[in-house]
């Protein structure tokens, strides 16, 4: 073996040993991020149509129970002009650091992410930002039919396929799963209101008003998120 041979050997003993090192660091680092701590919100009760009349200008109150325990975890409730329409098991997200797919592992076949992230749903109030009837998640490589996006890449959409089983428990990389025969229902209710005036509300709950204490409104979707982890009572 010639000298020339034997240093491009040396050299990639170590570069393979420098990139094993370096990733076994990332993920030491990554381990140690901080959980997100949920948002403390006004939780909805049916009683707030009355004590909060500016819900009623939204056709679709989605209420989604992330919590993890109780009669009522793991569910959707769909209020249709202040009349409960639909009610579901869902999966939402595992509260879990989900550190990746290692090298040479398949997102789609091995049920890992791309990247590196907390599978959390995020609690709170919000607006629907965009609906996808036939949605692509890069980040798990798998379809996310008839999602509903309410939250920076955060949706309710059809459960894949074989993950029906796990409804009712927290299963998913952060969305909200549901039945395949009640994903397009919502989806529709969804589209059907479509968009309109509606009031501004804050991530916590509040109503947002101006200094003179008139209510803030905006053009927007007629359907309106709120994930909690207390039942409706």
């Amino acid at each position: 073996m010639s000298i020339m041979i034997r240093l491009i050997f040396i050299f990639a003993i170590l570069l393979g040993f420098f990139i094993q090192t370096a990733f076994a660091q990332v993920w030491e680092q990554a381990e140690g991020e901080k959980q997100p701590v949920d948002l403390q919100v006004m939780n909805f009760k049916i009683s707030d149509f009355e004590n909060r009349p500016f819900l009623k200008e939204f056709t679709n109150i989605v209420v989604i129970n992330k919590a993890n325990s109780g009669l009522d975890r793991q569910t959707l409730r769909v209020f249709q002009n202040g009349k409960l329409v639909l009610i579901t098991k869902v999966s939402t997200g595992r509260e879990e650091y989900e550190k990746g797919c290692s090298p040479g592992q398949d997102p789609k076949k091995d049920h890992c992410s791309v990247r590196a992230y907390w599978s959390t749903t995020p609690v709170g109030y919000f607006d629907v930002d965009k609906l996808v009837e036939n949605y692509f998640s890069n980040l798990w490589k798998t379809w996310m039919p008839f999602a509903v996006f309410f939250e920076s890449g955060i949706a309710t959409h059809q459960a894949p396929a074989g993950t029906e089983g796990r409804l009712g428990n927290r299963a998913s990389g952060g969305c909200v799963r549901m039945h395949p025969n009640q994903a397009p229902v919502l989806y529709k209710m969804v589209a059907d209101a479509g968009k309109g005036l509606v009031p501004v509300i804050k991530r916590n709950g509040e109503i947002a008003k101006t200094p003179a204490g008139d209510i803030v409104r905006k053009i927007g979707y007629k359907t309106l998120y709120i994930v909690q982890t207390a039942p409706v009572e």
